[in-house]
């Protein structure tokens, strides 16, 4: 397996985001943060949750992986809160690639896809108020006219670690299956939200993954806009 990480700090002045990967008997496991809150409770917070969760899964038994990342999650969020206090945090995605079976992880809105024959599919979901809002609205908790009202504050977060106990994590308990050409995407939202899906599709579907990398972090430097820290890691199930 082959895992290839990019990080660019934007326009921004402090680079916030963070993302590492460790491999071995036939096991990748990789992760990607992006801090948010104060500059420097943002950068800490997730170099923290990066740094600690590679060491969880290399000390930790993980023939059971949902359970052992769920616990992992739950661990890091009281560790950075107590390190970085209230109002610091940063969101998380991680995976585990064993052999042809995938399981992830996630907290925030930082995301992983999986690019399989052409089409880019997202993997997670956001935890952002939108989130929360469609909840409410499927439940008939609020009406149509709150919910569209309560939209434009709908990309704050609604979870992520460091809260002090965390609010809405995914994870999968049953592996999803890969296919040989399969090819994995973890992103922060300095990556997705400036560009289109169809831009990130089709940048990503072309060369090695290596190629690939370079491809969307030029992409994002070439924006005439703000742009956010970024950060992605593309996995490949085969070596080049």
């Amino acid at each position: 397996m082959l895992c290839e990480i990019r990080s660019f700090i934007g326009t921004r002045k402090y680079q916030e985001d963070s993302a590492d990967f460790c491999s071995a008997d036939g096991e990748l496991f990789c992760t990607v943060c992006d801090g948010i809150g104060s500059r420097s409770g943002g950068e800490l917070s997730s170099q923290t949750a990066v740094r600690r969760f590679v060491e969880l899964y290399k000390s930790s038994d993980t023939s059971d992986f949902s359970a052992f990342i769920l616990a992992a999650a739950e661990q890091i969020d009281r560790e950075v809160y107590d390190l970085c206090g209230e109002g610091s945090g940063t969101t998380a995605v991680a995976v585990l690639v064993r052999g042809r079976e995938l399981y992830w992880l996630s907290v925030g809105d930082s995301r992983l896809y999986i690019l399989r024959g052409g089409e880019l599919r997202q993997i997670t979901t956001d935890h952002n108020y939108s989130y929360v809002l469609d909840l409410r609205r499927e439940k008939d908790l609020i009406d149509e006219e709150t919910y569209l009202a309560e939209q434009k504050k709908g990309g704050c977060l609604a979870s992520f670690i460091g809260m002090g106990g965390i609010d809405i994590v995914d994870v999968n308990f049953e592996p999803l299956i890969l296919e040989p050409n399969d090819r994995l995407l973890l992103a922060t939202d300095g990556l997705y939200r400036p560009l289109p899906h169809e831009t990130i599709c089709g940048l990503l579907s072309q060369g090695t993954a290596r190629e690939a990398a370079d491809r969307l972090i030029d992409a994002v430097k070439s924006l005439d806009i703000e742009r956010d820290n970024t950060t992605l890691a593309i996995i490949d199930l085969t070596e080049e």
